[in-house]
């Protein structure tokens, strides 16, 4: 996807942007690899499901996605943050490192809605527990495929503007501190995309994904260093395992 997608301008360096499922490439092998199966190793059974939730998957999506373009400034003799929009962001030394030479920040976040989740949860709780993981499963790989559309997309549009994007980090992970979820919805509207944050700063609904990448002339984006991470239970983890895996292959 070479074209940047539709957007609507919110105000203040806000925009909405336009993702339709079609957009999205899901790639059954890697759903399969996060399952822990190699390449032809997954029993029939679960092959037929996993199809069977990708035939009805468009149906249960409904992407929302935004983002917010803010200043950065380094801090003086610190290490492990960033002031973002005026605001200082604990991102911890793994993040902070790979955006210090960022001119601007984009803040975002991204859902796919909740129907998947309450289709999970229906089946967990009618004793369908293994296809309510396999939606589960699902449905995460479709969110963070939906974040990848949308960081292609602010790619391409800051490329337009002469600019370069990082990679992107989310609260909870790299030692970023989820707390600091509430500080970078601050900076949207209320309710932005459809997404709300509880008082431990869960995101409602829950198959979202909100986070950071840096912007700039002189930064890239680069292989994550994920054996820097003390997070194991990482979705973007067991994704990036899968791609590389079937790159190998």
């Amino acid at each position: 996807m070479e074209r940047a997608l539709p957007q609507v301008d919110r105000g203040n360096d806000t925009y909405e942007v336009s993702i339709d499922f079609n957009d999205l490439t899901i790639d059954k092998q890697e759903i399969i690899s996060i399952l822990g199966y190699t390449r032809g190793t997954i029993p029939s059974h679960f092959e037929e499901l996993i199809d069977d939730i990708l035939s009805r998957l468009p149906g249960y999506c409904t992407i929302r996605a935004g983002y917010r373009i803010l200043d950065v400034t380094t801090t003086e003799g610190h290490h492990d943050g960033l002031i973002v929009g005026g605001k200082f962001f604990a991102l911890q030394n793994i993040v902070t490192t790979q955006l210090r030479n960022s001119e601007k920040a984009s803040l975002f976040v991204c859902t796919i809605g909740n129907a998947m989740e309450t289709w999970s949860r229906a089946l967990s709780a009618g004793d369908d527990v293994p296809l309510g993981f396999l939606v589960d499963t699902v449905a995460s790989v479709t969110v963070e495929q939906a974040v990848d559309v949308l960081h292609h997309h602010i790619e391409q549009t800051m490329r337009h503007r002469g600019l370069n994007v990082t990679n992107r980090y989310s609260p909870g992970y790299c030692n970023w501190s989820v707390a600091e979820q509430h500080q970078l919805f601050s900076f949207f509207p209320q309710n932005f995309c459809g997404i709300s944050l509880t008082e431990s700063a869960l995101m409602v609904p829950i198959k979202s994904v909100s986070g950071i990448m840096g912007i700039g002339r002189d930064v890239q984006r680069m292989e994550y260093i994920c054996d820097r991470c003390n997070v194991q239970e990482c979705t973007y983890r067991a994704i990036l395992e899968a791609r590389r895996e079937r790159t190998r292959k």
